[in-house]
Formats: C-alpha cells, sequence, structure tokens
C-alpha cells in the first residue's frame, strides 16, 4: 500500500468513524506467506471466496487469545459460506518453531501466516495485536477492520454476514481495538538511514537477480541500468511479495541444508519492498553501477567440455501438440568412459520443454518403456527449465561403455512460431576411472486420477533404498498442475526427517537441490515424496481446469515424480568394498 493510500484511508478512517465502507475504498496488494506448518498461502489463491479474513496474531497475547475464541466460533457459523479464515503473525520475537507450538497448546486449527519480514503487515496498516481484517478477495479490497466483537456487538460477524449475503457491508464505528501496539525494527531502520539505491539495492541485485536480468541473459527483461529498475520496480514488488523471484525458493525452516538456494533474507526483503514504496529513486550525488557491469556468459557453464555432440536439426511447428521425439545420438566410443557432469544447451529454449539423455548398449540399441515414460535404460542427465547442468560430487561419475550411443527423449511445446532447435550436449570426463558410481532413482507415482475442479488432490509415491547409500541431489518435477512436493526419508528405526519442502511449485523452474553434504541413507529407508496438484481454476496455469487428468506424458496430462541422484556404498569401477560411515 503506497502513501497516498495509507493517508486516504486514514482521512477517511477519521470522517467516517473508521467505517468499513470507507475500508472498501483500499485496495490491497497480492501476497504469498506460509502457515506455522509451512503450508503456502497466496491471497489471489482465494478469490473464489466471498471474504478472507484475518486476526492479527501474537504469541502469549492474552487478547489474541480472547479474540481467537470469537474467531473459533465464526468459522462455525461460516463453515461452507466461502468465507477463508487466517491468522498472521508479524512479530519480530516470534519465529515458526514458537508459533507452531503455541498454536498446538492453545488448540488452533487455523493457519497462522508467518510475516517474518513484517511486509504484509505493513501493506494491511497493520499496527496492533487482536485486530481483525476483512479483504474482498474478488476486488482485492479492504472492508473491515476492527475488534471481533465487544461486549455490545459482534463487528466482525455482522461484516461477514453482509458480504456473504452480497450486501454492501453497513457502515458501523467499531469499538477500539484491545491490543498490544507491535514493533517494525526493520521499517524503522529504514526510515531511519533511507535506503540508498548504490549502497544498498544494487548489492541486493548483484546477489539475487542480474545473474539472469542482464544483456543476453535469461531473464525477460535486462536489469541494465537504474532507469529500468525504477521502471520495473512495481512488477518486482509483485514477484517478490507473491514469491515468484527468486525461483526455486524452499521453505526454509525444514529439512537439509542444500547448495545455492533462492531467496531474499529478510533484511533484503525490507530495504528492496521500502526502497520501492519510496519511489525507487537514486540520489543526486549516487552514480549508477549497473551500466558499466560486464557479463561473462559462456556457452557451457562448467567450462570446455571434452566431448560435443549437436541433435540433427529439430523443426518445431507453431502450433499444436507434440509427440516426444526420441533422438538417437552416435558416439563412435572406442573405449570406456566415465563422465563427471553433463551440459545441456538448447537451441530454442522457448521449444524445448525436456531432455533426457538414455544409454543404448551394444547389446540393446533401444529403450524398452519410453512410451509410458518410464523408460529402462540407465541415464546419464537431463534438461528441464530452469534446471542445473548434471555435475557428479566427490570423485563419482557414471560410465558409457564403449560402442554405448545415446538415445534422446526430446519434448517439445509449441510456441506460435516455426522454429528450429539444435540442442548442443556437452560430455564432461574423468581422466580415470572415478571413485564411486553415481545412480539415481524416482520416489513417485504413475497411477493417479485428478478430478476436475480439484484444488488439492494430494499424491504420494515413495522409493525403497534397499542397499546402503549416499543422496546427493532431489529433484521434484510436475506439471502445470503441480502445487507443491516434499521429500521425507523414513528410516529403519522407525524415526523420520523432512528433507526437502518446496511449498509453491513452479513448473516453469524444475531445480535439482543439492545437499550441502551427502546424506546417508541406511538399507531399508524408504524416501517418500508427498504433494498435490490443483486442477482448479485458481491455477492460473491450468489449461482446462474443467477436464479431470491422468498420467501423462504431454504437459496437458500430469507427472509426479521425486527424483534423486544417490550412490550406493560398495558401487566402484574398482569393485572395492567401501565402509559407510553412519
Amino acid at each position: 500500500m503506497n502513501a497516498i493510500n495509507f493517508l486516504l484511508f486514514g482521512l477517511i478512517g477519521l470522517l467516517a468513524g473508521h467505517s468499513s465502507m470507507a475500508a472498501d475504498l483500499v485496495r490491497v496488494g497480492d501476497f504469498t506467506l506460509l502457515d506455522q506448518n509451512g503450508v503456502s498461502h497466496q491471497l489471489s489463491w482465494y478469490g473464489d471466496q466471498k471474504a478472507v479474513v484475518i486476526l492479527v496474531h501474537a504469541n502469549g497475547d492474552p487478547d489474541v487469545r480472547a479474540a481467537t475464541l470469537g474467531l473459533n466460533e465464526l468459522t462455525e457459523q461460516f463453515r461452507d459460506k466461502d468465507v477463508a479464515f487466517f491468522m498472521l503473525n508479524a512479530i519480530a520475537l516470534d519465529n515458526r518453531h514458537s508459533i507452531a507450538k503455541e498454536a498446538t497448546e492453545q488448540k488452533i486449527n487455523i493457519p497462522i501466516l508467518v510475516d517474518e519480514a513484517q511486509l504484509v503487515a505493513e501493506s494491511l496498516g497493520i499496527t496492533t495485536t487482536a485486530e481483525a481484517i476483512v479483504i474482498n478477495p474478488r476486488s482485492m479490497s479492504l472492508v473491515y477492520r476492527g475488534p471481533v466483537k465487544d461486549t455490545n456487538r459482534q463487528y466482525l460477524g455482522e461484516a461477514l454476514t453482509a458480504l456473504v449475503a452480497g450486501e454492501p457491508v453497513t457502515p458501523i464505528a467499531p469499538s477500539p481495538v484491545s491490543g498490544s501496539a507491535i514493533e517494525f525494527p526493520g521499517r524503522d531502520r529504514d526510515q531511519t538511514q533511507a535506503v540508498s539505491y548504490t549502497r544498498d539495492i544494487v548489492p541486493i541485485l548483484q546477489d539475487n537477480c542480474v545473474a539472469c536480468h542482464h544483456d543476453g541473459g535469461i531473464g525477460p527483461w535486462s536489469m541494465s541500468s537504474h532507469t529500468m529498475v525504477q521502471g520495473w520496480s512495481k512488477m518486482m514488488q509483485e514477484v517478490v511479495m507473491t514469491q515468484r523471484m527468486p525461483p526455486g525458493q524452499i521453505d526454509p525452516h525444514v529439512g537439509k541444508n542444500f547448495q545455492e538456494l533462492a531467496g531474499l533474507s529478510v533484511p533484503e526483503k525490507q530495504m528492496l519492498m521500502h526502497w520501492i514504496e519510496a519511489g525507487a529513486s537514486m540520489g543526486p550525488e549516487e552514480k549508477d553501477p549497473l551500466p558499466t557491469m560486464e557479463f561473462n556468459d559462456p556457452e557451457y557453464t562448467l567450462g570446455t567440455p571434452d566431448m560435443i555432440f549437436t541433435v540433427p536439426a529439430q523443426t518445431i511447428p507453431a502450433t499444436g501438440i507434440l509427440d516426444y521425439r526420441y533422438i538417437p545420438v552416435k558416439l563412435d566410443l572406442d573405449k570406456d568412459i566415465w563422465v563427471r557432469a553433463v551440459e545441456f544447451i538448447p537451441g530454442d529454449r522457448k521449444a524445448l520443454h525436456h531432455v533426457i539423455a538414455y544409454l543404448s548398449s551394444p547389446a540393446d540399441k533401444t529403450v524398452k518403456g519410453r512410451q509410458n515414460g518410464s523408460a529402462r535404460g540407465d541415464s546419464i542427465g537431463g534438461f528441464a527449465p530452469g534446471r542445473q547442468p548434471d555435475s557428479f560430487r566427490d570423485n563419482s561419475g557414471r560410465l558409457i561403455s564403449k560402442g554405448s550411443n545415446l538415445l534422446l527423449q526430446m519434448h517439445y511445446t509449441t510456441s506460435g512460431k516455426e522454429s528450429v532447435d539444435e540442442t548442443k550436449i556437452g560430455l564432461f570426463l574423468h581422466d580415470k576411472p572415478p571413485k564411486y558410481v553415481m545412480a539415481g532413482g524416482v520416489a513417485g507415482q504413475r497411477r493417479f486420477f485428478i478430478p476436475a475442479h480439484a484444488k488439492d488432490h494430494k499424491l504420494e509415491g515413495e522409493q525403497l533404498i534397499e542397499r546402503d547409500a549416499y543422496l546427493y541431489d532431489l529433484t521434484p518435477h510436475m506439471h502445470f498442475r503441480g502445487k507443491y512436493m516434499s521429500y521425507t526419508a523414513e528410516y529403519p528405526d522407525g524415526k523420520s526427517e523432512v528433507l526437502l519442502s518446496v511449498p509453491k511449485y513452479n513448473f516453469n523452474w524444475q531445480f535439482s537441490y543439492r545437499l550441502t553434504e551427502p546424506l546417508f541413507l541406511p538399507a531399508g529407508t524408504r524416501l517418500v515424496a508427498r504433494g498435490a496438484m490443483d486442477n482448479s481454476d485458481r491455477n492460473p496455469f491450468n489449461p482446462d481446469p474443467s477436464k479431470p487428468v491422468h498420467f501423462g506424458l504431454q504437459t496437458k496430462h500430469e507427472m509426479f515424480f521425486g527424483f534423486t541422484t544417490l550412490r550406493y556404498v560398495g558401487d566402484s569401477p574398482y569393485s572395492t568394498t567401501e565402509v559407510a560411515a553412519n
């Protein structure tokens, strides 16, 4: 909410008794937050509801606990009446663990949105705990704020009754909210010392954005100057507030440590959003460093490959649904080779959906099972939008035997314009056989049926670790209806732990999440992938919410695969025995 809206809201509140009808003039911006259980909630996703209710929460606050009793009554009263209920915690001293603990102790079943950066609370003008606000999600406007109730009136209940009935919210003069003032240390810091473009903002852009958003980069626009950044600043605000950017974000409060994680820190988010709200300006004495930045965009990010192969030119029509193409690539190997990394360079990034490189040995030059997406041939690597090159760590690799060739499973999607794709494959080799052999697997489900209009259809698959192994990478894969996915390790001793949670899956960014340190998995461990599909009209990427969906190869169908990269203890080119340090 900008400063003008804040002033307008305050003036109208004074003149009209802080009426909810006046509040309807205030637009609210879209946002995404995780709740105390790590579930992602985006305000616009509830656009099919008649009201979204948010009660301002704080741990140990007696006024909040009293207001919660009234809110619980309303959740029962408005059950099945298209009203979504939430709490929002923006207390700097509270944290996800303590919030979840208190919710359990107080038997709070309402999702508590955790606003760590306090930016949603700022945008909604929240200053006091125990305050209730009501948002009309269809018009994205704030229509009520005040107490849940007092001894005389059920203020929140009256507002909801009117909204559900499709009637205007009657102007009211609610009693003052009995709650505690909320402190905003990030806002105070950035007001005390104004955010500087060159000192504060440019380093954030350099660390998180410009690697993609520069001339010739994969980003849709270039952060080539302050003028460009300022012009796109409102879009930047939207994608940060809705957690669309940076891509590949995970739940930071659960799971293992991963390399090269995307995401802004809390202070970075605060400074960036406060700077944009203040006009995204550059001081008259500041010199813009962005125009002088230079980028080295090598064709291959891992260096010069030892072997490069070009896929025969593939003509992609302008429209239509394309079958998978299986394209052989002859390697002409006169000896065994060990691959330490594979990198694909798409010829047409708009058309190329994915590549999987299977090995076809001299004894079997075809890959069985390929038409159902479950090819049995060994894979040495693949490509999908946003996916990093396959690089095998700890002196490990994959064997390509003498006389073998590649069989590429290539999936193209049309873009409205005919094009030609000539994808390249770069193989990076070990000089001698490595110490370990890298393998792969999948915790997935191939037989499922997703009903039409289903908003949260849950799926689950598992991979049994039959021998002691070390886990390196986790790669969730779904199509347009993919909503979220997590991996859990269930150990033979009965213990379990969440390894990774991707609460807001994005089909356009299919990351491999690489553990900082490989995780030992004793034989008998079950890796369980749990997730859900959104086949409703609330999913903006859904091709057709009116149709049920089943497993299939095309993006109009669905997949649910939790791919893994691991090595089994004892698997070595030298057939030596490795002792697991567990």
